[in-house]
């Protein structure tokens, strides 16, 4: 589909100029999302040395550290990603996972929220928020929430 050739595109440009950090970056996030793991890390291992302060790439690594159930590093990826690009909504939608999975749920709603509003048409973003909104006791919010996802989004499953 459009992100298998998307990920091709990717992978064409790197071939091109394999120092592309930029483009590994995407590879390591269309691979990550494909859930082929081994090749998202490789993929963000050649981004990170070609640029060693690219925010997707140490995010694609919080998310690859967190499907590892490295929760201290996947937070620490996250943490430097959003240090390096404060307007990266991955990077705290990443953040507010580990920190709900830790049990924080305010903490990790807060990160939620922050990245719905960095990206507020992204329906996994707000989908993710109303989950953490129905945790808390939220209801109207959360259904809110959930509903604007699915309106966004009507084929994503994750609403």
């Amino acid at each position: 589909g459009d992100l298998e050739g998307a990920g091709a595109a990717a992978r064409r440009a790197c071939d091109l100029e394999p120092a592309l950090g930029v483009a590994w970056a995407r590879v390591a996030e269309l691979e990550f999302g494909f859930g082929r793991i081994r090749r998202a890390m490789d993929a963000s291992d050649r981004a990170l040395d070609a640029m060693p302060d690219h925010a997707m790439a140490m995010a694609v690594r919080g998310f690859l550290a967190s499907a590892r159930h490295d929760q201290d590093a996947a937070r620490e990826w996250f943490e430097r990603a959003i240090a390096l690009d404060p307007a990266l909504s991955h990077a705290w939608l990443g953040r507010g996972l580990v920190q709900i999975g830790r049990g924080d749920v305010e903490a990790g709603r807060r990160d939620l929220q922050t990245a719905a509003a960095l990206a507020p048409n992204e329906s996994l973003l707000r989908s993710y928020l109303g989950k953490a909104l129905a945790a808390e006791g939220e209801s109207d919010l959360a259904t809110s929430e959930l509903n604007r996802a699915r309106a966004l989004d009507p084929s994503d499953p994750t609403p």
